[in-house]
């Protein structure tokens, strides 16, 4: 749905204040409003009459009351069942669970929707505040009263025994909002849920336990129904087949990657990062209403790479007569011939022997809890594929990571690893999606040996800044059409980039002189940076490490898998980084509920991120007991 077909927000504002002079009451008013129905649209499609559950104006309703009183889903269908004078006001004929309110706005509502939602909320809920109203229904706890006898005990708790209380109730909230934006389209009447599924998957990385059936069999020992290893895998190759392809997984398997326009490696990627990025928005939404979280964020991106133990070349007793023969080093001339099944996706590391599937990430950083809100897979030509190797650029890859991005929070700054020091990156960040970028070049460029020279003789000189340099895109450049983007001169000039040669002091992004001095040089597209600014500017990019922090985390929670088919090893990766996420987003609940709880925690005005309260092997080990006490038998004690 356009923006610009959508109602003005101000008008419901204007008939949500005159019925609020009226009753007073913020639950009548949006149970009273005349919604312009002709102008919103369900998307629900007729094909999957399950969508159309509950009527659509109902559910309208029930969101408006969720972003006035700022709840996540979970508390509002807790207040919908508990309270049915609300269901009356609202139009509904029961109340909904927390599942069907996602499944409506997933399914249901366009994010265009979503957000002219949030901003009529918004407006009623200011409009609300203005005149005085504290309704009940939407009231947050009172401020200044007394406490009473428990309220002083709970204030005297240690924070480790306030956060083991708490933990296990804050981690089941989380995990039942994100595993609920995870559709596999599979029939309502299959023998195992998708709750099932997604149990069965946290349980293989909590475990650390590889993916194969006999990790499965070591699970299923546990339990009361278990879920076989052929049935996680097909509902995991189902969610990830686009729902645009109407054909078998024997089809699917066997169809050529590179016989449509679109790759079918695109095409999953974007069909298993839709239902990621429906994950995170909800994640955020539970924790962008708290004090400690603040917009617009710094984000940073990097890249990972998740080993693949195979190589690509055939072995000599493989080698067929007709097989054709690769160069892979132009020194020696030697050939090699490449498999004919080896997986797309798997590119080629840096060391020799060494291939991996690779993930580019962006990452919430800074003060701010971190969270990956986008992955993008890295596609490179690697020497096997010879001419038939098909590349994405870094500019593409930035592109898409901001695109997915952006639709959830508004980012002010992106800094990125040196990898992404390209003049296509430079223009996407600045030209198409209008963001500040601080970016160290790499050790090769010729700024930086001119700069350093210059500075290193220059004893009063700590900082050099070149203001204004001119950004021109050569022809060629990868993803950038000089002739066609209306972002670029007809000269191919795209913006003014700023360079700035500072002192630094990690060895992998700076040249070291003579004098054991290490200085470093980054481009930002930030205009008026002096000598002195520049130092405070760049020592912003140590923020971004919190991204290398992240990747050795979400390392471990990868279950090893023997299936090349991408729809798995994408989902793994992706499903990983969700479950970061979600202790991510757990610890930043419970520093937020210990704060309002304890006396001692959490007073200080500094602009630190605090430290975790819920150390990640803390989080595992109570994710584990809430999983088997949600559906699991405990093993018998030895």
């Amino acid at each position: 749905m356009p923006t610009d077909s959508l109602p003005d927000p101000s008008k419901l504002k204007a008939q949500a204040t005159t019925l609020l002079d009226i009753h007073e009451n913020v639950s009548k008013v949006i149970g009273e409003l005349d919604l312009p129905l002709e102008d919103l649209s369900d998307e629900y499609r007729e094909s999957n009459k399950s969508d159309k559950t509950f009527d659509f104006d109902a559910m309208l309703r029930v969101f408006l009351y969720k972003d006035v009183g700022q709840f996540s889903q979970k508390e509002v269908a807790k207040r919908l069942h508990n309270w049915p004078y609300l269901q009356v006001r609202f139009g509904l004929d029961r109340a909904p669970t927390q599942p069907a309110i996602s499944h409506t706005k997933k399914r249901r509502f366009s994010r265009h929707l979503r957000s002219f939602i949030t901003e009529v909320a918004d407006r009623i809920r200011a409009a609300a505040e203005t005149q005085g109203i504290r309704d009940s229904d939407i009231a947050s706890p009172q401020q200044g009263r007394n406490p009473g006898p428990e309220e002083v005990a709970e204030s005297n708790t240690p924070l480790y025994k306030y956060v083991d209380r708490h933990a296990p109730e804050v981690i089941t909230e989380f995990q039942s909002e994100v595993t609920t934006a995870f559709d596999t389209g599979r029939a309502s009447n299959a023998k195992h849920s998708d709750e099932a599924i997604w149990e069965q998957q946290t349980l293989m990385s909590l475990m650390d336990r590889s993916g194969t059936r006999a990790a499965h069999r070591t699970f299923n020992k546990f339990q009361r129904d278990p879920v076989h290893h052929d049935t996680h895998t097909r509902a995991v190759k189902q969610l990830g087949t686009p729902n645009t392809y109407q054909f078998t997984l024997d089809e699917f398997a066997s169809t050529g990657w590179n016989q449509t326009p679109t790759p079918q490696w695109r095409r999953v990627t974007e069909t298993i990062q839709e239902q990621f990025t429906d994950a995170v928005d909800q994640l955020l939404g539970s924790v962008r209403t708290s004090e400690m979280f603040s917009e617009p964020v710094v984000a940073a991106i990097d890249v990972t790479t998740v080993p693949f133990h195979v190589t690509p070349y055939k072995g000599e007793e493989d080698i067929g007569p007709d097989d054709q023969q690769i160069v892979v080093n132009e020194k020696t001339g030697r050939t090699r011939v490449p498999k004919d099944d080896y997986p797309e996706m798997v590119n080629g590391g840096k060391e020799k022997g060494v291939y991996g599937y690779q993930y580019a990430t962006l990452t919430i950083v800074g003060r701010n809890v971190p969270i990956v809100v986008a992955v993008e897979p890295v596609r490179h030509a690697s020497t096997w594929e010879g001419e038939d190797g098909d590349s994405v650029s870094w500019a593409e890859t930035v592109d898409r990571l901001m695109e997915q991005a952006t639709d959830l929070v508004d980012i002010h700054l992106v800094m990125a690893d040196k990898a992404f020091d390209q003049p296509g990156v430079f223009h996407v960040l600045d030209q198409c999606h209008e963001v500040d970028y601080l970016i160290p070049k790499q050790t090769n460029s010729d700024h930086l040996r001119e700069q350093a020279e210059e500075v290193r003789t220059d004893a009063a000189v700590t900082a050099r800044v070149e203001q204004a340099a001119s950004l021109y895109l050569r022809d060629g450049t990868p993803y950038i059409d000089t002739d066609t983007d209306p972002t670029v001169g007809a000269d191919g000039y795209s913006h003014d980039v700023t360079f700035m040669h500072v002192p630094a002091e990690r060895d992998d992004w700076i040249v070291r002189h003579q004098d054991d001095t290490g200085y470093a040089l980054f481009a930002t597209n930030r205009e008026d940076v002096s000598p002195l600014d520049a130092e405070g500017l760049t020592n912003r990019y140590s923020e971004r490490w919190d991204i290398e922090i992240e990747y050795r985390m979400i390392q471990p929670l990868l279950p090893s898998i023997a299936s090349t088919d991408y729809r798995m090893r994408l989902f793994s990766f992706v499903f990983s980084c969700l479950l970061y996420n979600v202790w991510r987003a757990v610890d930043h609940s419970l520093k937020e509920l210990a704060s309002e709880a304890l006396e001692d925690y959490g007073r200080t005005s500094s602009e630190e991120r605090l430290d975790p309260v819920l150390p990640l092997a803390d989080f595992l080990a109570s994710s584990l007991i809430v999983t088997f006490a949600g559906g699991l038998d405990p093993p018998d004690p030895a």
